[in-house]
């Protein structure tokens, strides 16, 4: 049987062809090795950039305990005792603490001051304030503040609780570690003084409030006696008419008619109330005068008087406000004691960089091909040249 010619020729070409290749093996690994070198010298002028990603953690419950006490105090801050709510204060949680913290990083303005503090970036390489304050301001927006991860699989158990996130792109760990520890400090500054502020609106509020409620009290005291010493004077004048009646009608004694009413135990009498005043006699009314004149203690003969004055003692022997400034004064929001609503983990902080196997897999296979293309087409124009000369 007589083989395809065609088929020969391919299979030969071929043959010729691994063979060149062959032959050119040191030029195509020559072109290789200087596509790697290439990629590694550029690679090797450029930063090695970084994607740092760190947890903020919430307060632990030990560090937490110390906000008991103030908060079951302020529980009663805001209801008198007739159950009327006169302000409200808002309990310290350890979730309340986590969102004030995220919500004062999301605004992102502690992380400009700690990016133009540690010269994240070099204020030389910009020709004036105002592009290197939109260079600041674009490198801070690139600092994402990432919420804990949704966990849709209800059965599936996770070992360990997902926290918000820092996450960052740079390329000098140090720098960046220095960042997160001042914006860090500050942040938790920052809520402490929110906390402080809250407290001492409270504590001016209730200050107020205390002095507000002696105030109107003692005006009701003073109203009081004011309003007594015109009854008095009423009284007197309506005694003394009536005592000139009696004396002038030569009524002495009482002579309004009394029915009385007994049994063997008890009596009871049944006064004409309707009757005129002047019948009690003047000596029974200019008793009472005399009696009304000669009181020292008009107190004791002012209606309503009491119950205020015991009001106005409850005010004042009121603790409430010591007892909160001295239960501020104790825990963490004093001066003297470290607060922490939550915490930056720096020293946790992942630093994830960017694989460059790819590129240097690709390297290799574009200098691979620019080899062979090398090889085979000198090999080509050899060949063409000896054809030529015979």
């Amino acid at each position: 049987m007589v083989k395809n010619p065609k088929i020969d020729n391919d299979e030969i070409n071929l043959v010729e062809l691994m063979y060149t290749l062959w032959e050119g093996k040191r030029k195509i690994a020559v072109a290789v090795i200087i596509s790697l070198i290439a990629v590694i010298s550029y690679q090797s002028t450029k930063t090695k950039n970084f994607t740092a990603i760190t947890e903020i953690k919430p307060v632990g419950i030990l560090e937490f305990n110390k906000y008991l006490e103030l908060n079951d105090l302020t529980k009663i801050i805001g209801v008198n005792k007739e159950g009327n709510v006169t302000k409200k204060v808002d309990q310290i949680t350890i979730s309340g603490l986590l969102d004030t913290f995220i919500n004062i990083l999301e605004d992102k303005s502690i992380f400009e001051d700690a990016i133009r503090k540690f010269n994240l970036l070099d204020a030389n390489q910009y020709n004036n304030e105002q592009e290197y304050s939109e260079a600041i301001t674009l490198l801070t927006s690139s600092v994402k503040i990432l919420s804990p991860p949704v966990n849709n699989n209800a059965k599936k158990v996770k070992l360990e609780k997902p926290y918000y996130t820092i996450n960052f792109t740079y390329h000098d760990a140090e720098k960046w570690k220095s960042t997160l520890k001042y914006v860090d400090e500050f942040t938790n500054k920052f809520v402490k003084k929110i906390l402080v502020d809250e407290y001492s609106r409270t504590l001016e509020f209730l200050e107020n409030d205390k002095k507000y409620k002696l105030e109107d009290i003692s005006i009701k005291i003073n109203n009081l006696l004011i309003d007594y010493e015109r009854e008095i004077s009423d009284r007197l004048a309506y005694l003394r008419e009536q005592s000139a009646i009696a004396k002038k009608l030569g009524i002495e004694k009482n002579t309004i008619e009394v029915q009385t009413f007994g049994n063997q135990n008890a009596f009871l009498s049944n006064v004409k109330t309707d009757s005129p005043f002047y019948l009690r006699g003047y000596e029974a009314i200019d008793k009472e005068i005399e009696l009304i004149l000669s009181r020292k203690d008009k107190k004791a003969f002012t209606k309503q008087l009491f119950e205020l004055e015991k009001k106005k003692r409850a005010i004042e022997q009121d603790q409430t406000i010591k007892r909160l400034e001295l239960a501020l004064q104790s825990n963490l929001l004093s001066d003297n004691n470290e607060f922490y609503a939550a915490s930056i983990k720096t020293i946790s902080t992942k630093f994830e960089y960017k694989d460059h196997r790819t590129i240097y897999v690709i390297a290799i296979v574009i200098g691979l091909m620019a080899g062979i293309f090398y090889v085979l087409i000198s090999n080509a124009f050899q060949s063409f040249r000896v054809s030529k000369k015979n």
